[in-house]
């Protein structure tokens, strides 16, 4: 299905926690929450959508402490206004992608 481009499978990066956590699979395209789900979870599209834009030019893995790792570098955590720093707190190059703002400030950036 990842092939198909109906999936993202993105998985941990180095470390033993990675081979106790299972990969994150997510839609390969966010529109297709809309033909699939019901009811989609906001959090899902969310992820869906970053990760499907990255991917084109970037290294995207999960992450223990913020959602997703890029490039072996940069932590991003994904969410909505009401999202706080507290997940990323205290690590370098981390980053908050929140939606439903239009213009980035201090460590976060518009989704």
């Amino acid at each position: 299905m990842q092939k198909g481009s109906l999936l993202n499978i993105v998985r941990g990066s180095k470390g033993h926690k990675t081979i106790q956590t299972p990969n994150k699979i997510l839609l390969n395209n966010p529109n297709l929450f809309a033909v699939l789900c019901a009811k989609a979870d906001v959090g899902a599209v969310r992820e869906s959508f970053i990760v499907s834009q990255l991917l084109v030019a970037h290294q995207v893995h999960y992450h223990y402490e913020g959602d997703f790792l890029v490039d072996e570098r940069i932590v991003l955590e994904v969410g909505g206004k009401s999202k706080e720093a507290k997940q990323i707190a205290g690590l370098n190059d981390a980053y908050l992608a929140i939606d439903d703002i239009e213009s980035g400030y201090d460590n976060t950036i518009p989704l």
